[in-house]
């Protein structure tokens, strides 16, 4: 399988935080690369600027997430669900 896209992990990455516990992304990137059953070379590609396509990813679902109301950011690095994401 591919690496999915930043939208493609948008739904999962909030389902994960629907448990109103504060996820590191760290812990994120394991459980949706279990999720999606990605290879550790998968996981390890880099894009041109040398970060991990897969990490980079993620991150952009966090902040369209974030910015859409739906995820809150407690600390750097760490999500958790807002009161928004757990009405919608």
């Amino acid at each position: 399988m591919a690496v999915p896209d930043f939208q493609t992990l948008m739904r999962p990455l909030l389902e994960l935080a629907s448990d109103g516990k504060e996820h590191s992304l760290r812990d994120a990137r394991e459980a949706l690369g279990n999720r999606f059953k990605l290879t550790d070379d998968e996981r390890k590609a880099l894009l041109p600027s040398r970060q991990p396509i897969f990490g980079n990813r993620v991150a952009w679902a966090k902040v369209y997430l974030q910015r859409a109301g739906l995820l809150d950011t407690p600390l750097r690095g760490h999500f958790k669900i807002s009161d928004r994401g757990v009405a919608e």
